[in-house]
């Protein structure tokens, strides 16, 4: 039968931007649009009764993710995720780049500041699409199929998995460490470990979410005091005279704008993390207020401690040693009192546990978003009957991760994710100033203050500028990375006539996962 084609004006904007259920916009041969309609192949799947578990009369009913998060959950969410565990492992990146102690410190409330404001961009577009799919839905429908995908794509090879590694090896190596006082564990042992926690962590979330998020609380304490030991024990140094490296702290500060760039692309990778909150709106009771509320909350909290940490650093460590440190925390505590090291090393570990917890909720959603919208296959799309959890996507996701452990690459990877999020958070704002332009007068239950938008834009792009001036090879690798997709879309989504052989290879994939995990497709 022939579908009716439709053109997607300025006009209609109001309708898209109110709807959330709304389909991308693929264009055609003659010029107009068409909705794009979930592909065989990679999406869907022609079901028989006799087929497909979820035909049976009994299971009719339609599924959804569960609304289980709470204000506080969410903001415990995002302390745990925030800044993950970049304070404690290397704050030596900024201090290097930039040269002096007092650069450094200002850089690091200059990234916090640009991560508030850019996570407060993103709140407001999350309150108005409170479905699950955060930067990648956001783009999608402002930009057309192409540059959501390629969010989507970029999102989960460049930050997923390799976040997911790099959290459970820190996690496994401060586990480690007390029984490796004067040397470092081994890594095969280390590796081992962390990917027992990734796996241990996957199937929590995907069994008792619900107790996960409550234990979520528990684990973002854990991070609040191990930073707090290393506060208050700067404060009382600092209060007994001990600041030498506080008497000239500009003094060795580059004079060079690409390296002061590069740090502040440390320091974004330092605040990140927030982002997978996004991703988890559409479980959220009250996002309209508990999400920017929680944004405000978290920032201010998160910003003063990594300030105050950092000062505590200096005020025990010297330049040198804290520039040559891969644990600046344990460093710091073994010199402080080094009977309580290996209990910072647990909080440190317990911490690095929560910012992966938080992630496994929020990353496979993203996925779990591209299937229901056709960028992804049908399967990841589904959720288990009885948990409401993306399970095929959290399982895809914990693959990935597991292959970004176990084949070195973890560390070259984590290079890019700064580079990404402030590629991401570009391509964000900039839909969010669309839609300003084009639908002002849609109900927002968040609306952020004009000028965040503006000089996000502005600040983004002034960093990609100087950080492809400072170090083209990486930021051309990266970028190298993210368009990659460009063939993997055309071949997954753009073409249509497939094989037969493929076709029913990925039916008889989607129904016996379907039979065996009990999965079906969310409403």
């Amino acid at each position: 039968m022939h579908r009716r084609e439709t053109v997607l004006n300025p006009v209609e904007l109001k309708h898209v931007y109110t709807n959330p259920t709304f389909l991308p916009e693929e264009p055609t041969l003659n010029g107009h649009t068409s909705p794009v309609r979930p592909d065989v192949s990679t999406v869907t799947s022609t079901q028989t009764p006799s087929q497909s578990p979820s035909d049976d009369p009994k299971k009719t009913e339609n599924i959804a993710l569960k609304k289980s998060i709470s204000f506080f959950s969410c903001a415990a969410i995002l302390i745990a995720v925030t800044g993950h565990v970049s304070i404690f492992v290397s704050p030596s990146a900024i201090l290097v780049v930039s040269g002096s102690v007092g650069a450094s410190l200002i850089i690091w409330l200059v990234g916090g500041l640009i991560n508030l404001t850019q996570a407060l961009c993103f709140a407001e577009l999350g309150t108005v699409f409170p479905k699950a799919g955060g930067p990648y839905a956001y783009v999608l429908k402002t930009f057309g199929p192409l540059p959501g995908f390629l969010i989507l794509w970029g999102y989960l090879i460049l930050i997923a998995g390799p976040f997911w590694a790099f959290l459970a090896h820190t996690a496994a190596f401060y586990l480690l460490k007390p029984a490796f006082i004067n040397c470092n564990p081994p890594e095969t042992g280390v590796k081992l470990l962390a990917g027992w926690i990734i796996i241990t962590v996957v199937a929590l979330n995907c069994v008792y979410m619900k107790y996960v998020t409550k234990a979520q609380s528990f684990l973002t304490i854990a991070k609040i005091f191990a930073l707090l030991m290393i506060v208050i024990g700067g404060i009382v140094l600092l209060a007994q005279g001990n600041h030498e490296n506080f008497e000239e702290p500009f003094k060795t500060t580059s004079p060079e704008a690409g390296k002061i760039a590069m740090a502040i692309f440390y320091s974004i990778f330092s605040y990140g993390g927030w982002q997978v909150m996004t991703s988890l709106v559409e479980e959220m009771k009250n996002p309209g207020r508990d999400l920017p509320l929680a944004v405000y909350c978290t920032f201010s909290v998160v910003i003063i401690k990594y300030i105050l940490t950092n000062v505590a650093y200096y005020v025990l460590l010297s330049i040198s040693e804290i520039s040559q440190s891969k644990s600046v925390a344990l460093d710091f505590i073994n010199r402080l009192y080094s009977p309580i090291t290996p209990l910072v090393a647990v909080f440190v570990a317990l911490a690095s546990i929560g910012a992966l917890n938080a992630s496994v909720m929020g990353h496979p959603r993203l996925l779990f978003a591209g299937a229901r919208l056709g960028h992804a296959p049908k399967l990841m799309g589904m959720l288990h009957e009885q948990f409401k959890v993306p399970w095929p996507a959290t399982f895809t996701l914990c693959i990935w991760s597991l292959i970004m452990l176990y084949t070195g690459g973890l560390l070259q990877f984590m290079s890019y994710i700064s580079l990404y999020a402030t590629y991401m958070g570009l391509n964000v704002t900039l839909a969010l100033l669309y839609y300003r332009w084009k639908a002002p007068d849609v109900h927002r239950p968040y609306k952020v203050n004009l000028v965040f938008p503006i000089f996000q834009v502005l600040i983004n792009t002034a960093l990609l500028i100087l950080g492809i001036y400072e170090d083209p090879k990486r930021i051309g690798t990266a970028l190298a990375i993210i368009f990659g997709g460009i063939p993997v879309y055309w071949l997954g989504v753009l073409w249509k006539d497939k094989p037969a052989d493929f076709v029913e290879m990925i039916e008889i994939i989607t129904v016996t996962c379907q039979k065996i995990f009990n999965i079906r497709a969310a409403s």
